[in-house]
């Protein structure tokens, strides 16, 4: 699941998706290229500005359902990974118990019977620490990767929402030269430096929401380095229990 989430995480919901909002003002560029010989742009401006308007609406909508895709996939593997979990422990607790058995039968004098429950006590009670301090491992991981995928929307929103709010202003500057009888050609180009710097401000917003990459990598760590110690607590409390279990018991009553 790690790496599988990390590219969900970074390329889902990354700022990748950001720069489908370039495009509409590259098309509009291009257009204008085309346009920039012939004269009455003033009179184009109004459905110029438009169709911009629906292209970065149409790209809101296909984020919007890219993020809800991304967030069922990750509800998804959620649900695989405790399936799987699950499934293990069972496993897990049907040979224990098997195990066990075996001990009681193999338990005949009151030494040998107490040493058995102190071993089973011991175990069991190992058992659940672990799985305690996993599922606490996994809880804080999931919790912090919504809140890594919080911050990584209201990010996102808000230099959409920038680019958006500039790209609006940079239509209301032109038409209001335009009515006030600005030569067109400036007006074309005015508009045109207006949009180039509302791109590279997406761009360079765009780079630094990437830095949020990093809580994510701390994220893994964390739960990784938690889960492993957890393994190395159990194997350490198991191995002493094995040995006092030897300890209490004759020669003639071996563990397994």
């Amino acid at each position: 699941m790690k790496a599988s989430f990390r590219k969900i995480f970074t390329i889902g919901l990354g700022a990748v998706v950001i720069a489908s909002f370039l495009v509409p003002l590259l098309i509009l560029a291009q257009a204008d290229n085309a346009d920039e010989r012939a004269k009455g742009f003033c009179a184009r401006l109004s459905i110029t500005s438009s169709r911009t308007d629906q292209r970065i609406a149409n790209r809101d909508s296909k984020l919007e359902a890219k993020r809800i895709e991304i967030a069922n996939r990750i509800d998804v593997r959620k649900s695989e990974r405790d399936a799987r979990i699950l499934e293990k422990r069972a496993k897990w607790d049907a040979n224990r118990a098997e195990h066990f058995a075996k001990l009681d039968a193999r338990a005949q004098t009151d030494e040998q019977k107490q040493a058995v429950v102190a071993f089973k006590e011991t175990v069991t009670a190992e058992i659940a620490a672990r799985r305690a301090a996993v599922n606490t491992a996994i809880q804080d991981f999931r919790q912090g990767v919504s809140q890594a995928i919080a911050s990584r929307k209201s990010s996102a929103d808000a230099v959409i929402s920038v680019f958006r709010n500039s790209v609006q202003a940079a239509f209301e500057k032109a038409n209001s030269d335009c009515d006030n009888g600005v030569d067109q050609r400036t007006v074309r180009e005015n508009l045109r430096a207006d949009l180039s710097a509302a791109r590279e401000t997406l761009a360079s917003d765009r780079q630094n929401i990437e830095k949020l990459k990093i809580s994510m990598e701390s994220l893994i760590i964390a739960k990784r380095e938690a889960v492993k110690a957890a393994i190395e607590d159990f194997k350490a409390a198991i191995e002493q229990a094995r040995a006092d279990f030897k300890t209490a018991l004759p020669q003639e009553f071996p563990e397994e």
